[in-house]
Order: structure tokens, then sequence, then C-alpha cells
């Protein structure tokens, strides 16, 4: 996606004598886009005006619009407008309007569920293996998802929820037990699971595990719990004790046999690669005689390496019904997702199709 060299120098001695000053460029943006805006966190700020202005008009296209209909950079120049007398006023309408009607500074309209799609298809296929190789040998599975911070960890969780086709009519049991001091205390884990399961919050954890074998004779049954890196390794011990370690012998043991497909899975999402360096017993293959008592611990997640952005901008480049932006390399998205972290990656390619990740897609996540 481009804008005309025209319209950029029609802007030129409009903005300039608006924006000589970091603190002006500032303040007109954050106006204009809100303080949050991602192309915010990807401006050089304290560079010579003219190359400001240019380099800021060309990510405001990249970025697309702020509410339907309204490209960011018209909304710049509707803050702006206010502060200018009514011969200006008049020159910026004009400009709205060439900016709004001007065909090639419109984003490409790629459907955010299909760009969606596209970003789950980033990497992970070491852990995507394994879980599959997991799940062909045992009906009972649980995986340690982990790595370092912003690497994608939600989205793998994701990606893996996507491997049967059934489980997209069964709603995963989901717990994050950063939130209100749930991770601190064994009792809150057992209420938080009993209410997904209709239960009073003082159900006796026998009577829990007898409705998750229930519920496992007709539908799969997938627990994920988030950012378990926040409890400490004695509480997550002791909950794998209590909680899963009894629920895999009562389905192995006493529970009616499952029906062909059916699977108990757990899933504990570790955001910052810790509770791989804890006390936590983890299992480091699937035939190990614990397994799956004690959770295998996936490869973890990383920064994306060069090749494997190459492979995915030639993957959609296949795709006829989606176009690929101008300027979106590999190494553009190496240089602004400081070297390959993922969850900036895909900011970086949302913002090149006209998308928002934070805003929009990432609404998707499991």
């Amino acid at each position: 996606m481009a804008i005309s060299s025209d319209i950029i120098q029609k802007l030129l001695p409009l903005l300039r004598p608006l924006m000589e000053e970091e603190n002006q460029r500032r303040g007109y943006l954050i106006r204009a886009l809100g303080m949050d805006a991602p192309v915010l966190r990807r401006l050089v700020w304290n560079i010579p005006v003219d190359v400001f202005i240019t380099g800021m008009v060309k990510e405001l296209v990249v970025f697309g619009e702020v509410t339907p209909g309204k490209p960011a950079l018209c909304a710049l120049l509707a803050e702006i407008r206010q502060d200018v007398g009514v011969n200006i006023q008049v020159h910026i309408d004009e400009l709205i309007v060439e900016v709004q009607t001007q065909r090639e500074f419109l984003p490409i309209q790629t459907p955010p569920h299909l760009l969606f799609d596209l970003l789950l298809q980033v990497d992970f296929k070491q852990q995507v293996r394994l879980v599959k190789k997991v799940m062909t040998l045992h009906r009972i599975a649980a995986f340690l998802v982990h790595g370092e911070p912003y690497c994608g960890q939600q989205l793998l969780v994701t990606r893996l929820f996507r491997l049967k086709p059934q489980w997209k009519n069964i709603s995963p049991i989901k717990i994050d037990v950063s939130h209100n001091g749930v991770g601190r205390s064994i009792s809150h884990l057992w209420r938080q699971v009993a209410s997904w399961f209709h239960l009073p919050k003082d159900a006796q954890p026998s009577e829990i595990i007898e409705r998750v074998c229930d519920r496992l004779l007709t539908q799969d049954v997938i627990f994920i719990f988030y950012t378990v890196d926040y409890m400490l390794p004695k509480v997550l011990g002791a909950w794998l004790q209590e909680f899963w370690e009894p629920l895999v012998e009562r389905v192995k043991t006493n529970c009616c046999p499952t029906p062909e497909g059916t699977h108990l899975l757990m899933f504990l999402v570790d955001n910052s690669g810790s509770v791989c360096q804890s006390s936590i017993v983890l299992a480091k293959q699937c035939e190990q005689p614990e397994y799956p008592r004690i959770p295998l611990h996936l490869p973890p997640v990383s920064p994306f390496p060069p090749d494997v952005l190459d492979d995915w901008l030639d993957m959609v480049t296949g795709f006829a019904d989606v176009q690929m932006p101008a300027g979106l390399t590999s190494q553009v998205l190496l240089e602004k997702s400081d070297d390959g972290i993922p969850e900036f990656v895909y900011e970086e390619i949302c913002c090149h199709y006209g998308h928002d990740w934070e805003g929009g897609l990432a609404k998707w996540l499991i």
C-alpha cells in the first residue's frame, strides 16, 4: 500500500510549522490516535522535520484506519484543523477528501479472520508435531507451553486447540491464575474449576473429578491454566498433586472407557520461561512411565529467525486472495520486532495489512 508523492508534497508545507519540535509531534499524534496506538512505537521522533513528516505519513498509511472509514492520516489532519485559521482549514478539508478517495491509499482488504488464520501458521512446527505425536499415543496428556516473554504462548495454544476439527464445538476450561490471587491458593483453584462445571463453590474435589469424567464420556475435556509462572513452585506442585494426578488415575482405572477420539488434555502456559527452572517435576519424553501424571515440557517458544519469516512470507504469497503489502519483508519484520519477538511480529504484520493486533485480531486467541 502507498500514498502518492503528490499528497506528501502538499502535506509538507502544511505540517512543517506545526511539527518542528518533538513535543508538538507527539502531542498531535497522541490526541489523534490515542496513547496506545501501536504506530507511535514505530516512529523515530528526533529527526529533521521533513524526514519525520514523510516517514510519519507512510507509517500512518500502513497503520490504516482508527475507526471504520477514518484513516489515521485523516484523524491527524482533523486534529490539526482545530489549531489553524479558516484558510488553512479549507486546504485541510480538501486534503482529507483527497486522501480518503485516493484508491492506492486504501489498506489491503484482507479479512481479519483470514489474516489471523495465516498468523497461526508462523512456525511452532516443533511443538505442533510433538503434541500430535503425544495425542496418538495417549488419550490423556499434559503439556507445559513455555518460553521467553511475548513469544506467542497464547497463539501457540490457540493453534494446538485447532488440531481436531471437532474442538470448534467445545469450550476449553480456561483459568488465568494471575487474576485475583487465584494462583496463590489451592482452594481458589478448586472453586474456579467447579464453576466451569456449574458446581457450588464448596464442591468437594472428588465431586469435581467425577463431573470431569462424566463429560469425558461424551466429549474431549481440555484444561488451560494461563500464567502459571505467577504461581509459587510449591503451590503449582501441590495443585498438580491434588488435581491432575488424581484425575489421571481416576480416568485410567475407574472411568468407563472413553469413545474413540476423546481426549483429556491439560496445558500449563508459562509466559516467562521460569517453570522449567523451578522444582516442578516435568517429563522430558512422553514415553516416560510417569507420563501423563507429570506434564511434558514442549520445546520453548522463542524469537522467529529470518528463515521462518521468509517461509511464512513465501506461503502467504501463494494465496490468490491475499495481496502482499509493499515493503513487507523478513528484514523489516526483524527490525520492527526486536529481532523476531513473535508478538511484535504479529503486530507489525497487522499494521502492514491495515489491521490492529491487540485491539482486533487478538480477540480470537483462546
